[in-house]
């Protein structure tokens, strides 16, 4: 698909090629390269993924290197979820990772609705299954695993398949086994009238070796201080993840090619993370890795769910309201809609946000969004559109700050984010501590 330039707009006035200064359809060429297949951590296709990104930066003059890390993975051996009575039989189900297993035979018993883990809606006994609205926080989570013997989760929404998700392995460890599953809304609307199921879920862990892909284009006068581009390679199990996160992995590489060949003069180093999706594990190891020189690192700028042509344009600042002030002025010169807020996103950012190293987040809200972490997300919906304004405003901003004589914005991160930062970490779980991490 190609992008038409509306006539006697500002980009038809002064120039596409000058206002967008972004190779778009390089990004796209990316992003369908590396979509062909799923890119589950420590699979297969995950390392040619990781191959291919390493010698495109090679083909841009950089010089990549890996850094390795170790991490917790699961492969699901079998998901199942059978209505006993009335007997429907089999119901299409996707198992929820790390949540544990259950006998081969699976487990029989009594489906209970229990919306949100409600309290008033939890039976007294122990042995049934549950059927929820949504996932549980972390703390439902480990009551539920003392009473229930398995979970059903319903999708939020009648049009999407069931995710392929997983919760974080510290969950597993502290509460033991709870063999869950994904449901589609409709199949959950049906299993409101069910009154016993049979669930199986299979699956097994192991400790493998991931990677973070890093390269970076020196700075021309103050080489000591760092821009951190990251946007994360990886994707969920046995999803093509075109939107999450191939789309932020081809803005990235086009961002590269365009500093590989007009260096700013503070350094840019790009940052492809591995193992996002089992919960920030890339990043968080390298800001472990980096610790002692994580000073030296001024911003970081994080991509992540990009590609959709049809959709809104946003960023999220993990940081001072200095630098949400610059991008709400910056969009409004350049005559772009940014949604500008002052968050945490649940992205790689919030690792380095957590180490006080300030963070925005620029992401693509609609369209195919709408299907991450399932077989819908691919590469049918992406087209060079999806940059026509947030690369252009995203290369400006990343421009601005690397080259400016002053940094223009403070190193640190208010006290209301760093408060919604611990509670990121505290409802979820996970976090370097208990957490490997080597260099290779």
């Amino acid at each position: 698909m190609k992008y038409k330039v509306p006539t006697g707009s500002l980009i038809e006035k002064v120039g596409w090629v000058k206002f967008l200064s972004l190779d778009s359809e390089y990004a796209v060429k990316i992003i369908g390269q590396i979509s062909k297949y799923p890119r589950f951590v420590g699979t297969r296709h995950e390392e040619e993924a990781r191959n291919f990104l390493v010698n495109e930066f090679k083909s841009l003059g950089l010089e990549p290197r890996l850094e390795g890390f170790t991490v917790k993975t699961y492969s699901i051996i079998e998901e199942r979820l059978e209505v006993l009575e009335p007997p429907w039989g089999e119901i299409e189900c996707r198992a929820l990772g790390f949540s544990g297993s259950t006998p081969p035979s699976g487990v029989e018993g009594k489906l209970a609705y229990i919306e949100n883990a409600d309290k008033a809606l939890l039976p007294g006994n122990k042995g049934w299954i549950g059927l929820a609205a949504a996932r549980p926080t972390r703390e439902a989570w480990k009551r539920l695993a003392k009473q229930a013997s398995g979970l059903i989760i319903s999708e939020n929404n009648p049009s999407r398949p069931p995710s392929m998700v997983s919760v974080p392995y510290e969950w597993l460890e502290e509460a033991g086994d709870l063999p869950a599953v994904y449901v589609k809304y409709d199949d959950a609307l049906r299993l409101l009238e069910a009154s016993r199921v049979r669930l199986t879920v299979r699956q097994e862990y192991k400790e493998i070796t991931a990677y973070n892909i890093v390269a970076e284009v020196k700075g021309t006068k103050y080489p000591e201080e760092i821009i951190l581009v990251v946007a994360h390679y990886d994707s969920v199990r046995n999803v093509h993840g075109a939107i999450d996160n191939a789309g932020g992995v081809g803005f990235l590489m086009a961002l590269a090619k365009k500093f590989s060949s007009s260096a700013c003069k503070r350094t840019i180093r790009f940052v492809l993370a591995g193992a996002e999706e089992l919960g920030l594990r890339g990043s968080l190891a390298y800001v472990e890795a980096h610790k002692d020189e994580l000073e030296n690192i001024k911003l970081v700028v994080n991509l992540d769910v990009h590609g959709q042509p049809i959709g809104t344009n946003a960023a999220i600042v993990t940081g001072d309201n200095k630098i949400a002030n610059y991008l709400e002025t910056l969009s409004k010169i350049m005559g772009v809609n940014l949604n500008v807020r002052e968050d945490v996103m649940s992205s790689d950012s919030t690792s380095f946000a957590r180490a006080g190293v300030p963070a925005v987040s620029f992401y693509r809200s609609g369209g195919s969004a709408h299907f991450m972490h399932t077989y819908l997300d691919n590469d049918k919906y992406v087209s060079p559109q999806a940059f026509a304004l947030l690369g252009a405003i995203t290369l400006r901003f990343i421009e601005e700050v690397a080259d400016a004589e002053e940094f223009p914005f403070p190193r640190g991160i208010p006290d209301n984010i760093k408060k919604k930062i611990k509670e990121y970490f505290e409802k979820r779980g996970f976090g370097i501590k208990n957490y490997k991490n080597k260099v290779a």
